[in-house]
């Protein structure tokens, strides 16, 4: 998807699509400026904790009322992706989020989870732009990348290159001192916009797959919440250094990760020469597609489709790190936000379930485990209550 408006823009950049030169000189130069601004240390926590608390205080309001999850936790996740790139945040109910939220989420249900035409046929754009969806992608991202465009200028045109506030800052520097290379402005824009996608759209699906298995199975969200009322009780907030202590939970997320395989196939490869895979020919200039949902939902997993948490812990209770389970890819090209990314499923989970018991409204249906389709997978829309279960909070 991203790569055919990439090769529109006669370039590919970025982290995600680009490969070669071009791909070691921006990521090296993203993980740089990410260390640079605490990604992965107590700030990144606070970061995470303090979306989380404003959106406990959004659900306070409609405590005991039916909500529509599907979409509850776009902003949250935004904010801590864009106070990282951009050193902003953004109140819960900001039109403009919202509305930049939508973009990101309608991008990737546009097109399949392969890429469709699109990805293999690219030249029908010229052709049938309208019936391949070509025109409503590349309105899409036209307007995601105004919005990242009007945060670069405003980054130029109060840098202090003395006293970076973001990624964004940092990579503007870095190219001005040339200790980077230098980022062209569509450099930088494609690299704002994977780092905002990649790190939201999958993050915000995950969580809301888990709350959907967690209702749909109130034995584990019963054993999920009696952890969390041992290790950390009701007197304090959670914490990530409480997780060596919280195996269930972790087990929890460990199996919401794999049945729900948000990102289905791994990003396009393409191979360099031509190789072999046991008894096939993989010829050189060969798309490669990671099928993780079906390496997930396999034959190695004993009852695939059931969720139980249960098959990440040992008969001693601690926890297994699966070979098998890769949700975040493998390689050198695994997803650098891993790390951001396993730190919010924790926090949104133990924050969420500290405080709230969760029921599907009683004229509801049980909501389907059957996924949209689309780039990355999603929960079709169901709604749930959330209940206080201490008065104290």
């Amino acid at each position: 998807m991203s790569l055919i408006i990439s090769n529109s823009l006669n370039s590919v950049s970025g982290i995600v699509f680009s490969d070669g030169a071009t791909w070691t000189k921006t990521r090296r130069a993203v993980i740089k400026a990410l260390k640079n601004f605490s990604h992965g240390s107590s700030s990144m926590e606070n970061n995470i904790g303090e979306e989380v608390i404003a959106l406990i205080e959004v659900i306070k309001e409609n405590v005991g009322k039916p909500i529509i999850v599907n979409d509850m936790f776009d902003v949250a996740i935004v904010n801590i992706v864009w106070k990282l790139v951009a050193g902003k945040r953004y109140d819960l109910k900001d039109g403009k989020l919202r509305r930049l939220c939508d973009l990101i989420t309608r991008s990737f249900k546009v097109v399949n989870m392969s890429g469709g035409l699109l990805t293999f046929m690219p030249f029908l754009r010229h052709v049938i732009p309208n019936l391949i969806g070509y025109n409503e992608l590349r309105a899409i991202h036209n307007g995601i990348y105004k919005f990242i465009s009007e945060t670069i200028d405003y980054h130029k045109a109060t840098l202090d290159t003395k006293n970076p506030r973001d990624v964004i800052d940092k990579l503007l520097i870095d190219t001005l001192e040339k200790q980077s290379e230098t980022f062209t402005d569509e450099e930088l824009q494609v690299t704002c916009r994977d780092l905002l996608e990649a790190g939201v759209e999958t993050v915000s699906n995950t969580i809301v797959f888990m709350l959907l298995y967690l209702v749909r199975a109130p034995e584990v969200r019963t054993r999920l919440q009696d952890e969390i009322d041992r290790v950390v009780g009701t007197t304090r907030l959670p914490s990530l250094s409480d997780r060596s202590r919280m195996v269930y939970t972790e087990a929890v997320i460990l199996e919401t990760l794999r049945i729900s395989s948000v990102a289905a196939v791994g990003i396009p490869h393409m191979a360099l020469q031509d190789a072999t895979l046991g008894e096939y020919v993989i010829p050189k200039g060969t798309f490669v597609l990671l099928a993780i949902h079906d390496l997930h939902n396999g034959c190695h997993w004993n009852n695939p489709h059931e969720f139980r948490p249960e098959r990440f812990l040992t008969k001693e209770g601690n926890l297994i790190q699966s070979d098998w389970l890769m949700p975040f890819g493998y390689g050198k090209r695994r997803c650098i936000g891993e790390g951001l990314a396993r730190s919010e499923l924790f926090l949104f989970t133990t924050y969420l379930l500290q405080r709230f018991h969760l029921k599907i409204p009683e004229e509801d249906p049980l909501p389907s485990t059957e996924p949209h389709d689309g780039v990355t997978l999603s929960a079709r829309k169901f709604r749930v209550i959330f209940q206080r279960r201490h008065s104290c909070m």
